[in-house]
Order: C-alpha cells, then structure tokens, then sequence
C-alpha cells in the first residue's frame, strides 16, 4: 500500500486531491458532515489499509473484534448511486470494486449510518449482489482502476 500525498488524486474517486478531500478526515480528525462523506473517506480508509479510522468511525455496537490487516486492500474504483438522510439516520447505494486474484470483485452496497452526538458512524450495510461471481481481466484489457495502461502493465499478479 502506498500512502498518496495530498497532492495526490483522492483514493475515493472524487477527482480531487487526497490533502483537500479525505486526508483531513483520515489524518486530522476531521468530522464527515454527512454519511457520503463519510463513506468516502472510509472507502479510502480501506484503500490504505487504515484501520484505526474505520474503528473510530464504525458505530460500537456493530464494529467487529477482528477488523484488522486481513481486509482487502486492492480497491480501485467506488461509485456512489444514491444517499439519503432523515433525521439522525442516513443511508449510502454504492459500488466499489477490487481485484483479486486477477479478478475484478464488485461490491453493491447499501450502508447505514447513524449520527451520535454529532459524529456520523457507519452501522451495517446490505449486500445488494450477493452470490456475483468475480470476472476476470484479459491481461491486454484496460486496467480497471482507470489508469489507462492495460491489466498486465498495471494491477496484475503473477
């Protein structure tokens, strides 16, 4: 896992730099205003392999004991589809994919987030495409993680 400076193009997608959009969440303690915040901050969390911020932002009574270096780190895309707030609870559509095993893995969510005394948390979240089966990436084919170089010269794995 590389670490972007903050000149760096946001791991979240965003297009715009890590130190404008993410990183002060991630390393200064800012607070997401909103849960599409705070799920793309805690998308790039995952990205960088940051553990401690997905604990601190993962509601208490759902955090699992065992988060920790095993979660996968090889994210290359995330989409958001829809948000919604009412009231101290909101919700997040989104898509993030991941290559493993020269795979792309696609995960349809919905996430549930709850706001505590200020502080947005992600609750849980329901799997919209449970059962899709990872497809593979032809070696010649377009990296998926947008790049613009092919699969063999960017994310794949011998």
């Amino acid at each position: 896992m590389i670490t972007p400076s903050n000149s760096s193009p946001c791991p979240c997608g965003s297009k715009q730099n890590f130190g404008l959009c993410c990183e002060p969440y991630l390393r200064e303690g800012k607070v997401a205003a909103d849960p599409t915040t705070l799920m793309r901050s805690r998308y790039s969390a995952f990205c960088l392999g940051d553990v401690a911020y997905l604990k601190q932002t993962w509601h208490p009574e759902t955090c699992p004991d065992d988060l920790g270096a095993d979660e996968p780190s090889n994210w290359v895309s995330l989409e958001i589809i829809d948000s919604d707030v009412e009231g101290d609870e909101g919700e997040v559509e989104f898509r993030a994919c991941l290559i493993f095993d020269n795979k792309l893995e696609t995960l349809h969510e919905t996430s549930y987030f709850d706001l505590i005394d200020g502080r947005w948390f992600y609750h849980s979240g329901e799997f919209e495409n449970e059962g899709e089966k990872p497809k593979p990436i032809a070696k010649n084919a377009p990296c998926p993680c947008g790049s613009g170089k092919v699969f063999s010269q960017c994310h794949f794995q011998r």
